[in-house]
């Protein structure tokens, strides 16, 4: 599991220089390399997973509060379409709501998969996130290995760790991806082990992301999620 305390901002550990993009109205999408995992908890740990080097490209959305970036999947070198290798069981539990096949219903899956991630990091349990994500979304690896690595420590962050405010659907891209701009907050709350005792301090921050869904065979998928400053 990733050390959790320490809070700093992005840096690039594999080029060694920042990399950031902006999106048409001049917000600045930041991405890092997988490495960065030493920091404190959603916010960071999102930058962690959004390894890359392509430059964003951008499109108005008429209906979202940012102008949304529209990427293929990245890798530390290049980008590569996104291609699944297994089948994921598929989550009973996803609202009706979230099935729909439109921008309404990937906001709401969007919200779901964040509800997930509560439930992932406060029981702890393995499992929710991978059926919810596709293989090339890193962020969502990071998210799942990290619940992975507290159960059998029998940790588990005590209460929620993120609340979303609004998720509004931004940009829908030529190859049908849905994005949505999710604004909420990290909320202050601590790691504990089995006995209560608290482990470490996860401090609050300001939550504002870009996920982008991708529609397959068994509904909205998470395909990319990128942190928006």
């Amino acid at each position: 599991m990733p050390t959790l305390g320490s809070h700093h901002r992005w840096r690039s550990r594999e080029a060694g220089n920042d990399e950031a993009g902006h999106d048409e109205v001049g917000n600045v999408v930041k991405k890092t390399s997988a490495a960065l995992l030493a920091v404190p908890l959603v916010a960071s740990m999102l930058l962690s997973g959004c390894g890359g080097s392509d430059k964003a490209s951008a499109s108005r959305s008429s209906t979202a509060t940012s102008s949304p970036t529209s990427v293929a999947a990245p890798t530390t070198t290049a980008a590569i379409a996104i291609t699944s290798t297994a089948s994921p069981a598929i989550d009973p539990n996803i609202p009706p709501a979230a099935r729909a096949h439109t921008s309404a219903g990937a906001e709401a899956f969007v919200k779901y998969f964040h509800d997930e991630l509560n439930v992932a990091w406060g029981r702890p349990r393995a499992g929710l996130l991978t059926p919810l994500s596709l293989p090339g979304c890193k962020t969502c690896s990071t998210f799942e290995d990290t619940a992975a690595s507290m159960v059998p420590k029998h940790e588990r962050m005590l209460g929620n760790t993120v609340r979303i405010d609004s998720a509004s659907a931004g940009s829908t891209e030529s190859n049908g991806d849905q994005t949505v701009v999710v604004t909420g907050a990290q909320l202050k709350t601590s790691v504990v082990d089995s006995n209560g005792k608290k482990v470490r301090d996860i401090p609050a921050d300001r939550l504002r992301l870009l996920v982008t869904t991708r529609w397959t065979a068994n509904g909205w998928r998470v395909s990319e999620i990128k942190v928006l400053k």
